[in-house]
């Protein structure tokens, strides 16, 4: 990862934007969009930038320029100007942007999809920014304009729930239900009022309580591409994800970011690993526990597993993988 996505408050701090043409007009609409306090400094400056701006220096750029800045962007057409303005901001450890030059910058703007305060940021390390906004283009088909009204929702209730519920775990499963049930079907329809009511309801009712499963899922060729959606959505909801060495770290990365990672026991036996002892521990802990398979499994080991844990109670999900492609026959 060459850049960390970051998401930096800027509500009423002081950010500096050298130049002053269609270029910096661009950049300081999305600086004032997110409270910036606008310092723009050009002998020359596009008609509409006075509005945004908070200080005018209708003149050539200075070192002083940055005296008390969170932020510096050049956005001018003069590459020793630009340079010059990164060297001078990296030096005094603020951050810069110089456009179109990722070599000189210390932070990127990404492509955004604003649902605010739910807001999506595509980037390419400033390599390829075409393909970003690509990706932002699609993402903007598929999030509905309304999640931004479910996550304003959210904020206004997160300290209740928090005090409610004290448990991490609790909080984690009271909102991923709330996500994905009756309130967030409300907001998506429209019903603010309603989702409100239900939202309300849901907190006077009993706390949500853990409930042990276990996901098994077939990695296939290993292609992250190939995994099906249910592979996905059990991938990025379980607690737990128990993988062998030989499972490619490019599906391992999607799973949960937050969920522990441990390594069945015993160790993973060619491609079929066995570790219902383990897995039933973990999920009478309450835990939802993915186990990460290379290839695809036999029917045999389905059912040893699914026998093991249907005997104490827990439930089991089996997700298949999808077939390694045909081999082109040769012509």
């Amino acid at each position: 990862m060459e850049f960390l996505p970051l998401f930096h408050s800027l509500q009423g701090r002081a950010v500096l934007v050298v130049g002053g043409g269609d270029v910096a007009l661009r950049k300081a609409r999305l600086l004032h969009t997110a409270g910036a306090l606008l310092r723009v400094v050009s002998p020359r400056m596009h008609p509409q930038l006075p509005a945004l701006a908070a200080e005018l220096r209708q003149r050539a750029y200075a070192p002083a320029d940055l005296d008390g800045v969170a932020l510096a962007v050049a956005a001018t057409d003069q590459a020793a100007l630009n340079a010059a303005v990164s060297a001078q901001a990296q030096a005094r450890g603020i951050p810069v942007n110089v456009v179109d030059s990722p070599s000189l910058c210390s932070v990127l703007f990404p492509a955004i999809v604003d649902r605010s305060p739910l807001v999506v940021a595509v980037g390419s390390g400033g390599h390829a920014p075409v393909l970003a906004r690509l990706a932002r283009a699609r993402i903007e088909t598929w999030l509905p304009a309304r999640y931004g009204q479910l996550a304003s929702l959210a904020r206004q209730f997160r300290g209740r729930v928090k005090s409610l519920l004290p448990s991490v775990r609790q909080r984690r499963l009271f909102w991923e239900d709330t996500f994905q049930g009756p309130v967030a079907e409300a907001m998506l329809a429209g019903q603010p009022e309603l989702a409100r009511r239900l939202f309300e309801a849901r907190l006077a009712g009993p706390a949500p309580q853990a409930s042990g499963e276990v996901y098994w899922v077939d990695t296939g060729p290993g292609d992250p591409d190939l995994l099906t959606f249910r592979a996905l959505r059990l991938m990025q909801q379980a607690d737990v994800v128990l993988s062998s060495p030989c499972i490619p770290s490019s599906i391992v990365d999607l799973c949960r970011r937050d969920a522990d990672r441990i390594a069945p026991r015993p160790p993973a036996a060619g491609k079929a690993p066995c570790c219902s002892l383990q897995l039933t521990e973990l999920a009478r802990q309450g835990k939802r526990v993915l186990l990460l398979v290379a290839g695809n499994a036999a029917a045999h080991d389905y059912s040893t597993a699914r026998d093991a844990l249907a005997a104490q109670g827990i439930p089991f999900q089996v997700v298949p993988g999808v077939g390694s492609p045909a081999t082109p026959a040769p012509a």
